[in-house]
């Protein structure tokens, strides 16, 4: 056996991540359409928590939630504006044990911040706007202008061919 110590990768060490809905603002008795920082504000008092860290991008943020006073007791939390949903991430058998450090190496190792950087692109429009706007494909009609390819025989050709050679 090696006396070499197996190195382990900080995806491994983290675990393997796992995203779960948690509540929609109105759950927090908020309106739909509330501004993102009323939204973590009522998010906080309901946990009776602090954000520890926080990154905020187009849609939404990412923040580090921990218990004021207790180290390591931090869970990393999505909150989406365009659906009014927070997620929480999850690493495996990791929950709520996480430091400012975990939190800085989920960031980097599973790309979180891909979850509120841009917001869902829109739908594309539907079959009936098409329809409404005359484009129905099934009522598009294509001109096909008809031509007339004369058939020649290959005695024709040959008979062409020796003109045009001198024959």
């Amino acid at each position: 056996m090696s006396s070499r110590r197996r190195r382990y990768s900080k995806r491994e060490l983290l675990g393997s991540l796992h995203v779960d809905y948690i509540m929609s603002v109105s759950d927090l008795g908020l309106v739909p359409g509330t501004n993102r920082w009323d939204a973590l504000r009522a998010f906080l008092n309901r946990g009776e928590a602090r954000a520890e860290r926080l990154v905020e991008d187009r849609d939404g943020f990412l923040i580090l939630q921990s218990i004021p006073g207790r180290r390591n007791t931090g869970a990393i939390y999505v909150y989406r504006e365009s659906l009014g949903a927070f997620f929480w991430l999850t690493f495996g058998e990791r929950e709520d044990d996480l430091s400012g450090e975990d939190f800085q190496n989920a960031l980097r190792i599973h790309r979180l911040v891909r979850f509120v950087a841009d917001r869902p692109k829109r739908k594309r429009r539907s079959r009936r706007w098409r329809l409404a706007a005359g484009l129905d494909p099934s009522r598009v009609k294509i001109a096909i202008p008809a031509i007339s390819i004369p058939l020649f025989s290959t005695a024709s050709v040959a008979q062409f061919v020796g003109q045009s050679q001198g024959v």
